[in-house]
Formats: structure tokens, sequence, C-alpha cells
């Protein structure tokens, strides 16, 4: 199986639940079931919106709930990307059409420890910096294989 695979298929599992926060605290989000992976993305979108890697835990959408003060900016044609309207902590990164429409991405810093979810994807691999990486046994995507499979909005590198 591949990483991306265990994450859809570890994410579904039920039984846990976790409560996360923005940085002030205006805005909270409860997931019911394990976080189990945290995906990397090095696209020159999550990379300006982050300003560095874009990391997200993949969850559907049903199983979160989320209260305070949220904002969305529709940062292409068919994904938004929200944060805490008071403090300006990034919440999600989320499709709004296509087969993932049903998934939010959520920020890994909203629960304490990431809520034990641990990296286990990098997307547009081959488009991270080459002045630092991220080591450890990762499924590593890149621009090609992504953009082959998955809306996209064309890379400028």
């Amino acid at each position: 199986m591949s990483a991306g695979a265990a994450i859809k298929a570890d994410n579904a599992m039920g039984g846990e639940a976790h409560h996360g926060h923005c940085l002030c605290g205006a805005v909270t989000v409860d997931v019911t079931g394990p976080l189990a992976a945290i995906s990397a993305c090095h696209c020159d979108l999550c990379t300006r919106w982050s300003g560095s890697v874009q990391m997200g835990i993949e969850v559907p959408r049903a199983r979160v709930s989320h209260k305070g003060p949220i904002r969305t900016y529709a940062s292409s044609s068919f994904a938004e990307r929200a944060w805490c309207e008071t403090c300006g902590t990034a919440v999600w990164f989320a499709d709004t059409e296509g087969e993932n429409a049903a998934l939010l991405e959520l920020a890994p810093g909203l629960f304490d420890g990431f809520g034990g979810a641990k990296l286990a994807r990098v997307v547009y691999a081959d488009r991270a910096p080459s002045n630092f990486a991220l080591a450890g046994e990762l499924e590593r995507v890149s621009k090609a294989d992504y953009e082959a499979r998955a809306l996209h909005v064309e890379d400028k590198r």
C-alpha cells in the first residue's frame, strides 16, 4: 500500500477524538478518529501560503467540527485556504470541487503534538529547496506524478 493510500485508510478509522485550536484560541477544531498521516507540499502556492513547506493532515470533512472566526480565501478555481480571522493561524487547505472535496487538510499545529500524526508523504518533492530536506522513509511524489492525477494550479517554477 502506498503512503497516500495509507493516509486515506488510516484516517478513515474511528475511535479517537482530537481537540485543536489556533494561536489565540478563538478558533477550535474537533476531529473524531485518528490523525494518522501528514502530507507536505512544496508547490508554489503552498510555499507562498505557509512561508515554507505546507503541511496538512487529510481528514474527511464529516469528521471535523469547528467554531470561531474562520476566514477563507479561494486560492484557485477549485481550492480554498482557511485561517483564524483574529490571529491568522492557518486552519485548513481544501479542494472545493473534485474527488477530494470531501476532505480537509488540517494544519498539524492546531493539535498538541500534531495529534500523534506522522509525516508520510511529500508532494512536489522535486521542487523542495536544495538547502533543507524532509528526512525519513516518506512517499515522495514529483510535480509530474502529482499533476498527472490531481487537480493543480500550474507551478511557475
